[in-house]
């Protein structure tokens, strides 16, 4: 009887020990990936000729971004997928499309630390209006620990060529 009591006072014990545990710590925040805004999309015109309808060659945009990180002993990996779309215009030439984009990461501070500019091309077959790509790449920010990771950021966006950006300027200017 006494072994019984014994038992039963252990097992209503377990319970109890159990909250005494810790829960386990979340996983690390990964630094953001964005897409910077007004920049996810580009539009493309007849070299010398006017922005009208007529003269753009093709539109394209930068969608369905997803990220992921793991961190380790150099910093963290951060890993992007993104899709780029390009429609044809009626100045469209034919073939393919070679778009410029960049991968900017940001630090604490709102601080820019680095920008890459990668190219894709984007062929269109036949008559296709709508072509597209998957891009995925891995990004390494040294130094960055677990604790750091929410303190930094990645925006991505087509590179602007001069013309681009002084029309997308003027508005600004007024």
């Amino acid at each position: 009887m006494r072994l019984a009591i014994l038992t039963t006072i252990g097992l209503a014990a377990l319970p109890l020990a159990a909250c005494g545990t810790s829960a386990p710590e979340p996983p690390p925040v990964c630094p953001a990936a964005l897409l910077l805004q007004g920049a996810e999309r580009t539009a493309s015109y007849s070299p010398g000729a006017e922005r009208r309808p007529a003269a753009l060659r093709h539109l394209a945009v930068m969608t369905n971004l997803a990220s992921g990180c793991r961190f380790g002993a150099e910093g963290v990996d951060l890993d992007l997928a993104f899709d780029l779309i390009t429609e044809r215009g009626p100045a469209f030439p034919g073939g393919s499309v070679d778009l410029s984009y960049f991968v900017a990461t940001i630090g604490p501070g709102r601080q820019i630390l680095s920008k890459q500019v990668f190219s894709s091309e984007i062929p269109f077959a036949g008559n296709e209006e709508l072509a597209g790509v998957s891009e995925q790449l891995t990004l390494r920010l040294p130094a960055v620990t677990p604790e750091q990771g929410q303190a930094y950021a990645v925006y991505l966006g087509f590179q602007l060529d001069e013309a681009e950006l002084e029309e997308r300027l003027q508005p600004l200017l007024r």
